[in-house]
């Protein structure tokens, strides 16, 4: 096959050769604005061919000890010539030992990833909604939403790295000047205790991350971002927040599938506590 021997670091003057590739994989959710985000969030390689043509993408994000890879794609004319094994094992190399590198496979990925070291450390569970249902929020007492303002920034960042385990505050100051709505949950001391964000894609409108100290602060926050909107929504959750699946069930959301979260070799997550309901993305966590 017509395929360059040398993997090249991607850039975001090749967003639009990503963009045609996440079409193809079926992925509507990326468009050219979110994969320029991730593309300066993170380190993207990738196999070209002798037409100088993108045919192969993944994207490696560091947060601290946690890393993350994700949008693993090969154009389909390309695949079975080992591409994916090749960039998988590309970004384990730019990790080092006391990194824990996380990814959320899909059916077709699974082999690979088991065999370049990855195990099973969970799932994902992917939601979708096409008419919301707004809940009625009757315990007002766990906790008081408001707008984001620029100032909770630094709180609402520490109760990030405390639910996932790795800093990702550079992202999220991004992700928060592009969302549509950002909400902070504050308790009866006024301590930052959860926080939510609501962003427009090409697809949908989509919830997360979600930090909150339970699955009703959670479903709040939840039915507060979704207040008055419409059209197609979705969200991706840790599948062992089981009371969380109760409520999106009574807001219209269903899931549409289950995919296996991974860890590389022995490692064990970072300190996490437990108050994550919802990922930035599946590529991102």
């Amino acid at each position: 096959m017509d395929v360059m021997d040398e993997l090249i670091e991607l850039h975001e003057e090749h967003a639009s050769g990503l963009l045609r590739l996440c079409r193809q994989a079926g992925w509507p959710d990326y468009g050219e604005q979110e994969l320029t985000l991730l593309v300066q969030q993170g380190r993207f390689f990738g196999y070209q061919n002798v037409r100088g043509d993108i045919i192969s993408c993944i994207g490696l994000f560091l947060f601290g000890r946690l890393a993350s890879i994700g949008l693993v794609i090969v154009d389909k004319e390309y695949k079975r010539l080992g591409l994916g094994r090749r960039m998988v094992n590309a970004c384990i190399s730019q990790t080092d030992e006391s990194t824990a590198i996380r990814l959320c496979a899909t059916k077709e990925g699974l082999p690979l990833y088991e065999k370049a070291g990855f195990h099973s450390a969970g799932s994902v569970r992917k939601y979708s909604c096409h008419s919301f249902r707004p809940i009625e929020t009757q315990n007002r007492l766990d906790a008081e939403l408001s707008s984001f303002r620029e100032q909770d920034f630094q709180e609402l960042a520490a109760a990030d790295l405390t639910a996932f385990g790795g800093d990702r505050s550079n992202l999220l100051q991004q992700l928060i000047s592009t969302s549509e709505e950002c909400v902070i949950a504050r308790n009866n001391e006024g301590h930052l205790v959860g926080y939510g964000l609501s962003v427009q894609t090409p697809a949908n409108l989509k919830f997360g991350p979600i930090i909150a100290p339970s699955s009703n602060v959670a479903a709040r926050i939840i039915n507060r971002l979704a207040a008055g909107k419409q059209g197609p929504m979705r969200i991706d959750i840790p599948a062992e927040h089981t009371s969380f699946h109760d409520r999106l069930l009574e807001m219209g959301f269903h899931s549409d599938a289950e995919l296996p979260l991974m860890l590389y070799q022995k490692k064990m997550f970072p300190d996490q506590n437990g108050h994550l309901y919802a990922l930035i993305s599946q590529a991102l966590g």
